[in-house]
This record gives structure tokens, sequence and C-alpha cells, in this order.
């Protein structure tokens, strides 16, 4: 429904990288699949991941030493990456209630994943660089972990964790965060809930980094896109960028624009 851009310096000594999230609306998983991903592009050594909240989250139960895929049906966070050919699920630690995913279908990617039941509430995204291994052929990774805060109680969830290429680890240029109903559920516009997400500015290794560009963009129908069903702007404190879902579909002046930065 809407990918926010955001381009800042380039980031050497990758430490940590958080975003706030805050969700107005209540959401239930019987009627909608949805996916706020605060995170919806990064790349550490040029590999590719994104993370965030879902609904309707499945995946190979980590507990199961024998495992068969199982649907979701609640809420939960995931945090994947791409890259690597043949990438297996030695790439992911779950917590030990959580799920995993190893696959080719949508290019070669590791996902973890772990029930999670967000709501109405502020919430912290946020990535943090773990301990680093070399395997038996002598190659260097590094592990990322995956966590939610709920601002609220100060409570963090570790959510899963991948390893990416290298002992030092270079956060790309380019960040992305958007918003999307994806498949498996019919949509009818008029009954979607009313809902309402703020993004904060990405925070990289603990600051706020000066920005670039932020750009808003509305993928057109037609190109495995929604209708115009979303509006984006920026908050009166400037702070967040709010985007708020409609119960019909809008008549667009433009499909893409800069926010302003100041």
């Amino acid at each position: 429904m809407v990918n926010l851009w955001w381009t800042l310096p380039e980031t050497e000594n990758f430490e940590s990288y958080e975003m706030e999230v805050i969700i107005d609306g209540e959401i239930d998983p019987s009627k909608i699949n949805l996916y706020i991903a605060p995170i919806g592009l990064g790349q550490l050594n040029g590999a590719k991941f994104y993370g965030g909240l879902q609904t309707n989250t499945g995946g190979f139960p980590a507990a199961d030493p024998s495992p068969e895929y199982v649907p979701g049906n609640s809420k939960a966070a995931i945090f994947s990456r791409w890259g690597d050919k043949g990438i297996d699920r030695s790439y992911v630690r779950t917590a030990v209630d959580g799920f995993f995913e190893a696959a080719d279908y949508e290019g070669d990617f590791a996902s973890g994943r772990r029930p999670y039941e967000w709501t109405n509430g502020h919430y912290i995204f946020s990535l943090r660089k773990m301990d680093f291994e070399r395997d038996s052929e002598g190659k260097e990774w590094t592990w990322v972990g995956a966590y939610a805060t709920d601002v609220s109680t100060g409570i963090s969830t570790f959510i899963s964790a991948l390893k990416f290429p290298g002992k030092t680890l270079t956060l790309g240029s380019a960040h992305s965060s958007f918003i999307e109903i994806y498949g498996g559920k019919e949509v009818v516009i008029a009954d979607l809930p009313k809902l309402q997400v703020q993004i904060g500015a990405p925070r990289i290794n603990g600051k706020r980094l000066p920005m670039n560009e932020l750009r808003v963009i509305f993928p057109k129908a037609g190109q495995t896109a929604s209708p115009a069903i979303m509006t984006a702007e920026l908050s009166e404190d400037k702070q967040y960028v709010v985007c708020t879902l409609h119960n019909e579909i809008l008549q667009r002046k433009e499909w893409k624009y800069p926010l302003p930065q100041e």
C-alpha cells in the first residue's frame, strides 16, 4: 500500500538499527493478512534484509526435530534476509517458541519468526549486532538479532537472529519501510479496519543520522499493488510519517513525492 524510502549516509562498523512504530487500530488476524515492516529493506555487507510485525505468520517450529510447516493464525514478529545460494536453517537462530523458514520461492532467503501479540501501542523494532564466528571453511560471519520493544512497558522481546557475511558490518545507505496486505484472504475495501501507523526515522548506532532524502511511493494497482487506499504525510512535529488506511479508493495527484526534512 505504501513504501517509504529513507536515504542516509552509509554506516561502517554497524552496531544497531532502530525504528519506532506507533499503531492505532484493532487488527483481527482472522480477517486480514497485514505486514507492518518498519525495516522494509536494508543491506549489511550487501545482504538484503527486512523485519517487522505481521498477522498470520507461519513457519517450521524450532522445537520440533522433524517439523512440518505450521500455518500462522495469530500475530508475530519476523526477521528475514536474502542472498547466499543454498541458504538454510543454519543461518537462523530462533527462540524456543519461534519458527523458521529457508526456501527459494522469493529468492534464496532465511527467516526467523516468533509469536508476538502486538496491538495498539508504541513499539521499537531493532536490529543489534551480536557475536562473531568462523565456520569450518574459515569464512567469517556475524550474527544480528532482531528485537521488538513495547515502549509502554520497556519489555524487549528477542525475535530471532540471522548471520551475515564478515566480521565488520557496513550498513547501506538506502532504507525502506512499507505496509502491505498480503495474499491469502479476500479483501473488501469497505470492511477494512481503521488503522493508522506512525513510523519514525531510522536510528543507526544509537543516533539519528542526517537524512539525504525521504520519499513516499504508492505502488500503482496492477503492479502487484493495491488500489489507492492509504495516505502518508509528516506529523506536525515532523518526527513521524503518518500512514492512514482508508475504506475507499482515493484519487491521487501524485504516486510518489519527497517529504520535507527540516
